[in-house]
């Protein structure tokens, strides 16, 4: 059965108005923007246009920041998708919706389009700035360097983190690429120093590697728990096995929690 692609566009209608002031009204608007390079495009076959995707930073006329992801032929790996030309921002639309359902903090996508021009499948999201919040790895590369917070403060910041991880892993929900920059907590800098909110938040981003393996699928803790461990590696041991201990809901390292703290680490001395 053909897998469907996302309705071809969608603005939300708080932004319907302020995209048209901008010069933003249609699809050709976005895809001729001129914005700020903040990601490398990622640039596959034969030359530069066979199939690329990248992301820009726009800010409008009345100074909102948003970001512009677009991306042409752009196919995931998996080869019933690449098949149907099902882009990987349609899929991280689709994973949007189907976040939000669960209630799990994302990016807030208010612009989606996809359509075929040319011969060329062309897909593009937008989504708002994440206004006072800032990438995981940016803050815990700052505490490496110039001192960690209390100890109560730490464990805010990883209660926060679980909290998030576990609803999505609760509801059957792999990120898939759950590395320290795909996760923001509302700690900004503030004269070049994190500033620490009376409750931490926490949201994800990129979604279009998200997938589904169901409840109590062992992926969960070999790939998004992996990825997080391996992805933001400045916290201390100990700060590490709270997290994963609150994670399975234990005290004390059961043997089976010891073999599941193995495929995380890649080591046989977890004791």
């Amino acid at each position: 059965m053909k897998s469907k692609i996302p309705r071809k566009s969608y603005v939300h209608p708080n932004w319907v108005s302020i995209f048209e002031k901008a010069g933003y009204g249609d699809f050709d608007d976005w895809w001729k923007a001129d914005g700020e390079l903040v990601e490398e495009g990622n640039f596959r076959g034969k030359d530069a246009n066979s199939s690329w995707s990248m992301v820009h930073r726009i800010t409008l006329n009345d100074g909102t920041c948003v970001y512009l992801k677009r991306q042409q032929n752009h196919y995931p790996n998996n080869t019933l998708l690449k098949f149907f030309k099902i882009p990987t921002f349609a899929i991280e639309w689709k994973n949007f919706h189907r976040m939000r359902e669960a209630c799990i903090p994302t990016m807030n996508i208010v612009m989606f389009g996809n359509r075929k021009h040319q011969g060329n499948r062309q897909c593009m999201i937008v989504s708002e700035n994440l206004e006072g919040m800032e990438e995981i790895i940016k803050v815990t590369e700052w505490y490496a360097e110039h001192g960690w917070p209390p100890r109560e403060q730490r464990r805010a910041i990883l209660s926060s983190i679980l909290n998030v991880v576990k609803n999505a892993h609760d509801h059957g929900i792999i990120h898939n690429a759950l590395y320290g920059r795909h996760i923001y907590v509302n700690i900004p800098f503030v004269d070049g120093k994190p500033e620490f909110p009376d409750k931490v938040e926490t949201c994800l981003i990129d979604l279009e590697r998200a997938k589904y393996p169901g409840k109590n699928s062992i992926k969960f803790i070999k790939r998004d728990l992996k990825n997080m461990y391996w992805g933001i590696p400045h916290w201390s041991n100990s700060d590490r096995m709270w997290f994963f201990k609150q994670y399975l809901g234990i005290e004390k390292l059961t043997p089976e929690a010891k073999e599941k703290a193995r495929l995380i680490t890649g080591s046989s001395k977890v004791k």
